[in-house]
């Protein structure tokens, strides 16, 4: 990777060499005034993360690590482009199918649904006109949804996003990687993980699913169409999608470095669709005297 990472003593990611200083853009470095002159230009980007069980080997913020280093990769390339303020990652999503496991704490769907929506009209009220949520963990997806639908009818001069890291995954980016993805504590994330910090993951045991003849529960149920919740799906899968044999940081470092571009192109496409002069985009405009 071309990025250079380090952990600061307050056990915060800080990353280095995308093109801009990412400090130049948090929103948690900024004061009240600095913030209040950038906000009507500017979007604000929310990372979505979570603190869940995640198999045998990987911690539980799995999810808000992958998907904070990714969003400050992405606003470190996409800052020369589009005027971005970084928010703090939210490390806690819906998690409920997780808390039979330990390792996990989780906010309920309808609770969610609220906290989204408070943060989105706290920006607003902020003077942000443009924000994006990014997500890292599947279980926020659908009341990530319900959320942007309210904040959006709550706040009808604003615009709202959600973008899932999975959404900007391609074919080209994935070759021969024969596993679910993004899954859950398997192959793909135990990659992303061994390429950011290779210290967090445990040598132990991997799940063994040697005996099975056929497919994990949880795999199944992906399968087959629409929304199937399969009887003990978690359990009989120890909690994860597959065991993470194929995992390679080689891999996991070069998908992070173009998933970070791919999500900074989508940054400066939605910043070119919602900026004022956007079509679709009311613009106030002042009558000559």
């Amino acid at each position: 990777m071309t990025a250079l990472m380090r952990r600061t003593l307050d056990n915060t990611l800080c990353i280095k060499d995308y093109g801009e200083m990412i400090n130049d853009v948090r929103f948690a470095t900024r004061t009240r005034e600095q913030l209040s002159r950038v906000a009507r230009d500017a979007i604000a980007i929310v990372p979505l993360g979570a603190t869940e069980q995640h198999g045998r080997r990987l911690p539980v913020h799995t999810d808000t690590l992958i998907v904070s280093h990714l969003t400050e990769h992405a606003t470190g390339l996409a800052s020369s482009r589009a005027s971005i303020v970084l928010c703090p990652a939210v490390p806690f999503g819906f998690s409920e199918h997780h808390l039979r496991f330990g390792g996990t704490v989780s906010i309920d769907s309808e609770t969610y649904v609220r906290l989204l929506v408070s943060i989105g009209r706290s920006l607003a009220i902020d003077g942000f006109r443009r924000v994006l949520f990014v997500n890292g963990h599947g279980g926020n997806v659908n009341p990530g949804g319900v959320a942007i639908d309210r904040l959006s009818a709550g706040n009808p001069d604003v615009n709202f996003g959600m973008l899932s890291y999975w959404d900007c995954l391609t074919a080209d980016m994935l070759a021969d990687f024969d596993v679910p993805v993004p899954g859950h504590a398997g192959g793909f994330e135990e990659s992303l993980v061994s390429a950011i910090d290779p210290a967090l993951i445990d040598g132990g045991e991997r799940s063994d699913f040697t005996t099975l003849d056929r497919p994990l529960p949880l795999v199944a149920s992906d399968a087959l169409r629409g929304v199937t919740r399969l009887v003990r799906m978690w359990e009989d899968s120890d909690g994860v999608t597959d065991a993470a044999e194929s995992a390679d940081a080689q891999f996991g470092a070069r998908v992070l470095e173009q998933l970070g571009s791919a999500i900074a192109d989508y940054i400066v496409e939605f910043d070119a669709a919602t900026r004022s002069e956007a079509p679709g985009v009311r613009v106030e405009r002042r009558e000559n005297a």
